[in-house]
């Protein structure tokens, strides 16, 4: 930030620095840009099994998770379209959050009927297809394509990074799909009790009539499993 503010000054001060300055930070960010790609994949092929690995041994979130994406899809049928909500599963239960996200007796009408469904069979609703799962999964193919692109023609081009993008783009939805159900979800909810739903107060306000202000709703849902 202060590099930035001093840059500024420089510039307002000696306006014909600008182009020279301009030039310098261009050419410094593409001499940059491959090493930059090759750290973030490198770091992305290490860091993202890891995370799934963590998920995957705790049954107790993959089942919360299924029931996040279960309420979900329940709320999408009954919209009939796709909704901006988003979720994070704990041990204990799950959030949502988003723009789009109705009143809670209406997200606890969906969690109980999203229950219901997995219980009698309905294993598919575990299953979402924007998951972040999905997008870890698409990160991680499309750093894995690019070191082995990179890797097979010895040196970085932007040629590079698209066939990496392309590779990515074919198979991150299978494979995310193949990561949320063995991996990440759970659809045995059968010991599941879906117990309490509470507001999460935006951060920094104590007013509990912010939440009608606030268009982006988010909601807590606390679970029990035996």
């Amino acid at each position: 930030m202060l590099i930035l503010l001093f840059l500024f000054m420089i510039l307002m001060l000696f306006p014909y620095l600008f182009l020279p300055i301009a030039l310098f930070l261009g050419f410094g960010f593409l001499f940059l840009l491959p090493y930059v790609f090759t750290f973030n994949s490198l770091y992305n092929i290490v860091t993202i099994p890891w995370q799934i690995l963590k998920i995957a041994l705790d049954k107790r979130v993959r089942k919360n998770h299924s029931l996040e994406h279960a309420t979900i899809n329940v709320l999408e049928e009954r919209y009939g379209r796709t909704l901006q909500i988003g979720g994070l599963a704990y041990s204990n239960g799950f959030s949502l959050s988003g723009p789009d996200l109705p009143p809670p007796y209406e997200v606890m009408s969906a969690v109980r009927e999203g229950h219901f469904r997995m219980i009698n069979g309905e294993k598919d609703l575990a299953i979402h297809p924007r998951c972040g799962t999905s997008m870890a999964a698409a990160n991680f193919l499309f750093s894995l394509a690019f070191i082995l692109v990179l890797f097979s023609s010895h040196h970085f081009s932007l040629l590079n990074a698209v066939v990496a993008f392309l590779l990515a783009n074919v198979f991150a939805n299978p494979f995310g799909r193949i990561l949320q159900r063995f991996f990440t979800t759970h659809s045995n909810v059968d010991d599941v009790a879906v117990q309490d739903i509470y507001i999460q107060q935006p951060a920094n306000y104590s007013f509990s009539f912010i939440v009608m202000l606030n268009p982006n709703r988010s909601y807590f849902i606390k679970t029990y499993q035996s």
